[in-house]
């Protein structure tokens, strides 16, 4: 590759694709955002990080087999998104071998097949960047720019689900008509069945007319607006004013509804998680007579179905609010044999008398993973662990803990939770023998 002298744009092949979704040169001291593997392009310089110079791609010269016209025209540009270029099933397939290199050390005796859905119109839970632009004279409302700080220039978001993402210039239009739109950094996308809620952060005091227009806004619009004038605590819905403050989501399989508050934790995608709800019940085998442990269970997102089985179902949680929302839905659900408890499953030198109750246990941690739990559960003798994981790296460090303390591990698979992004989810399962 030729030296960087100016902003002019240069030749680069592709040797390989980086896990955080680049293109790498051969030395591996550049990368390059929009590029596939066995590409040759020609890009512009774009950042510089940990003193590898990144580019962006402006022309494909020499294009991979797996490269696609992506359905978003801001995709090169914006963060929301890694690979709209990159052919879905490819994705995929980059995904599992970047699992199954991740396990090399401790891999499973299967791999299971991808689990897979819609690839659009599928985000439900998002964060987005509100920006007043003075250059151009107006607001912009969407994801962040790739490597950038910036708020990315998009008229339509093809991820977030259509109530949103085929609204985003309207909702900046509308937030550019507050008295101070540059009191507004952010908005919290939240969508159920048949819901969509908005949580607006703001810096500033709203004026009545602020408060009459965004209210407009979500009846014209069929919205939840609710209001964020500090912390989490200080949330409050502003239209409709009914006093419900929740969202549902549903789980027919298994005759379930959730409520949820739109900044609770819920599952991106609504139809994968069906999906990997059904194949954690399937491979945790569960019987009328299983005591079931969850871990990290959240508003109980996996506890009940598996309570519509399992003979009893602990959920066990840090966040005592997620704790009082997973009781209020098992209450919803008239389910009574499954129970939630805040503690810390992430504290050294747990009590491990409890663990001994369990015979069958699911583990859904966040990306640090569930350490300490596999520690104990290494000394204890669950018949099945079910482990559903964001973070391949801590996956593989759990499951080598659990492997020396005697389990099998008998299978992973790919869980396709983000499609467009380097975000790789996955699902695995250990036995006893």
């Amino acid at each position: 590759m030729q030296p960087v002298k100016s902003y002019d744009p240069v030749t680069i092949t592709i040797d390989q694709l980086d896990p955080a979704g680049y293109g790498l040169s051969a030395d591996g001291k550049q990368g390059v955002i929009g590029a596939l593997a066995g590409e040759t392009v020609i890009a512009v310089p774009w950042a510089r990080k940990r003193k590898k110079h990144f580019f962006k791609t402006d022309t494909v010269s020499q294009a991979s087999a797996d490269r696609v016209t992506p359905i978003c025209p801001s995709a090169n540009d914006c963060g929301g998104c890694s690979f709209q270029h990159f052919e879905s099933i490819a994705q995929i397939r980059f995904k599992a071998d970047n699992l199954q290199e991740t396990l090399s050390a401790t891999p499973p005796l299967l791999f299971m097949e991808p689990i897979t859905g819609p690839t659009h119109d599928y985000r439900s839970k998002a964060r987005l960047g509100v920006k007043f632009v003075e250059k151009k004279g107006r607001v912009l409302v969407g994801f962040r720019e790739k490597m950038k700080p910036y708020v990315a220039e998009i008229e339509r978001c093809f991820v977030l689900r259509a109530s949103v993402g085929e609204n985003l210039s309207a909702l900046a239009q509308v937030i550019g008509e507050l008295s101070d739109p540059r009191s507004v950094p952010q908005i919290e996308v939240a969508v159920g069945d048949t819901q969509t809620a908005l949580v607006i952060r703001h810096l500033g005091e709203l004026t009545s007319s602020d408060l009459s227009q965004l209210s407009e806004f979500g009846r014209q619009l069929q919205f939840d607006i609710y209001l964020q004038p500090g912390n989490e605590s200080t949330v409050h819905k502003l239209f409709p004013a009914d006093g419900v403050e929740r969202l549902k989501y549903s789980l027919p399989e298994f005759d379930l509804t959730y409520a949820f508050h739109p900044m609770d934790f819920t599952q991106v995608n609504h139809q994968i998680n069906q999906k990997m709800i059904r194949r954690a019940i399937d491979l945790l085998a569960l019987k009328d007579t299983d005591r079931v442990l969850d871990g990290f269970c959240g508003i109980g997102n996996f506890s009940l179905p598996l309570a519509r089985t399992a003979g009893y179902v602990k959920g066990v949680e840090l966040s005592q609010t997620c704790v009082q929302r997973a009781n209020e839905n098992a209450a919803l659900n008239q389910l009574s044999n499954v129970e939630f408890a805040a503690r810390d499953l992430f504290a050294e030198n747990q009590d491990k008398t409890e663990f001994l109750s369990y015979n069958k246990i699911l583990l859904d941690p966040p990306r640090s993973g569930a350490l300490e739990v596999c520690k104990i559960l290494a000394t204890h003798q669950a018949e099945r662990v079910v482990y559903v994981s964001c973070n391949p790296v801590t996956l593989a460090r759990d499951a080598e803990i659990l492997v020396a303390g005697g389990y099998r591990f008998e299978s992973a698979g790919v869980i396709d939770m983000f499609p467009h992004t380097t975000h790789v989810e996955s699902i695995a399962c250990f036995t006893r023998p």
